[in-house]
């Protein structure tokens, strides 16, 4: 079981939510996060991931960098406090409050291609496609795509640096919350991997809360 880490400080105490969106494993999410807003990310129903993407909303060719992340933090796995970096070196987003304490910055979106290999299911919902579709209207495609933060998602590393993925530490109503650095583009996908243990099986929503 998850062991919860007790925020600093309830941040969102008498805020109420400019913007809330239930998402869907087949119905992602973008949308403009200013500078100073709070972004909050929960697993509705527990063992959930949700995939991220985020831009600098001024010019979309900055973007969240998982490897910059890891590098300037000299760490493999994000923890409460952290910042998150841009491509060029610019911190964009903070983490304020994280109640599981165990999320991915290694894998990439899942894809329609990766489904057909592994698995051989052709035309699988997932996380790239969500992201292409909702980006579109931001100018941003398909080759323009990071990698993604994959919220409450649980790699574990095994013998010779393979990797294990298993069920989300995530229980009911776990959640992140954020703080924009600077004005973003953010995206938001339930991930649809319902092949392996990454939902536990069973892909569910996420609940995305953006707060001034």
């Amino acid at each position: 079981m998850a062991q919860p880490i007790a925020p600093s400080e309830h941040l969102l105490f008498g805020r109420v939510p400019k913007r809330a969106a239930q998402v869907r494993p087949t119905v992602p999410i973008a949308f403009p996060l200013k500078e100073g807003q709070l972004l909050q990310i929960t697993d509705v129903q527990g063992k959930q991931v949700a995939d991220m993407v985020a831009f600098n909303m001024h010019d979309v060719r900055e973007y969240l960098s998982p490897s910059h992340t890891r590098a300037i933090n000299n760490s493999l796995v994000i923890v409460q406090g952290m910042t998150l970096y841009s491509n060029r070196r610019n911190p964009m987003l903070v983490l304020l409050e994280d109640t599981v304490g165990r999320h991915d910055v290694l894998f990439p979106a899942c894809d329609r291609r990766g489904y057909l290999e592994d698995y051989g299911i052709p035309d699988h919902p997932n996380c790239k496609d969500n992201f292409v579709n909702v980006l579109a209207e931001y100018g941003i495609g398909e080759d323009d795509l990071p990698d993604p933060v994959h919220w409450f998602m649980h790699v574990g590393i095994v013998a010779k640096g393979r990797f294990e993925i298993r069920e989300p530490l995530s229980e009911r109503n776990d959640y992140v919350l954020l703080r924009a650095l600077t004005d973003l583009i953010v995206a938001v996908s339930a991930c649809p991997q319902d092949q392996n243990a990454c939902n536990a099986f069973n892909p569910t929503d996420i609940l995305v809360r953006v707060y001034d």
